[in-house]
């Protein structure tokens, strides 16, 4: 049996594990193939290693990079909550997040330091900025740091808290998973990706989190590119051959006749969804792409898990 432990730190409500686009989002991605209706095979291991070889995360801010961590704009904390927030991966890499707990969009961006600025350029867009930022610490809360982006790009006029848990949380996750996956759904990531005839790779993912005794759990639905995805959280229950999926900021619910199947390859597995609600309610065949927290220690810090973000 297959168990995931995750520091207490974590509601239930912020439970959210920043999915494995988030690595992906700082590696090169494939030239571009002329078949745009293609399932493609992605190669996680090999994606992710160069991101793997270290998580600047993981450890205090170092000097050259005193951005690195997570900035809150709010201090969500329930459904609905809105939702701002700058992620300073290090190495170059980053991600801007909004919305509200429960449904948000992601935009992936690359960033140096030139002259005592930070420049930041978003890589859907390709839109470039070079800004003036400071760090100022708060009179009333000890310990709080706010970072000030002098013509924020997303926000004009807003100052971020580093989230102090964030990285500490990323670095004690304890995990347990069962590599073989066997017959279940829970504790797997659920991957369709297909390339477009114009250049880059689409994808739509469920990230289901392990079940309880009841065949209950936690997850996310990832939709978009590796530039640019939104994130929209649910709840599942399995019974048999029978899903119910119930996201949790629109209130929407839905039961669906499922099949887990063996592909061609051996260890190779398939989710078939016959009414899938993320594709308009017809079947969708999904690839299990691997443990959804990824315990794997060549995987772990790829992941990019900053704890109770949303």
């Amino acid at each position: 049996m297959s168990q995931t432990k995750i520091s207490t730190g974590c509601s239930l409500v912020g439970l959210l594990a920043v999915p494995l686009v988030l690595a992906l989002a700082g590696i090169e991605r494939p030239a571009p193939a002329p078949a745009a209706t293609t399932i493609v095979e992605v190669d996680e291991a090999a994606l992710l290693a160069e991101a793997a070889a270290v998580d600047p995360a993981c450890d205090e801010a170092p000097a050259s990079d005193p951005l690195v961590g997570v900035w809150h704009r709010f201090a969500a904390h329930s459904e609905g909550d809105l939702v701002r927030f700058y992620y300073f991966h290090g190495g170059g890499i980053g991600l801007y997040r909004y919305g509200k707990v429960g449904l948000t969009n992601t935009h992936a961006f690359d960033y140096r330091f030139v002259g005592g600025r930070v420049h930041l350029r978003f890589r859907k867009t390709g839109e470039e900025h070079t800004l003036a930022y400071r760090l100022e610490a708060d009179p009333e809360i000890p310990g709080r740091t706010w970072l000030i982006l002098e013509g924020d790009p997303r926000e004009a006029g807003a100052r971020y808290f580093r989230d102090g848990d964030a990285r500490a949380v990323a670095c004690d996750v304890d995990h347990e998973v069962d590599a073989a996956g066997g017959g279940g759904i829970g504790n797997r990531l659920w991957s369709d990706e297909r390339r477009f005839a114009a250049g880059g790779i689409g994808f739509g993912m469920y990230q289901l989190q392990p079940q309880t005794i009841d065949g209950r759990g936690v997850g996310w639905f990832h939709r978009g590119d590796y530039d640019e995805w939104t994130t929209e959280a649910l709840t599942y229950r399995r019974a048999g051959d029978v899903l119910t999926l119930h996201f949790m900021l629109s209130g929407e619910s839905i039961s669906t006749p499922i099949a887990v199947v063996a592909g061609a390859r051996e260890g190779e597995r398939f989710l078939d969804v016959a009414e899938d609600p993320r594709d308009f309610w017809r079947g969708h065949r999904y690839r299990d792409a691997g443990p959804s927290f990824a315990a794997a220690g060549e995987l772990g810090g790829a992941l990019g898990i900053v704890g109770c973000g949303r």
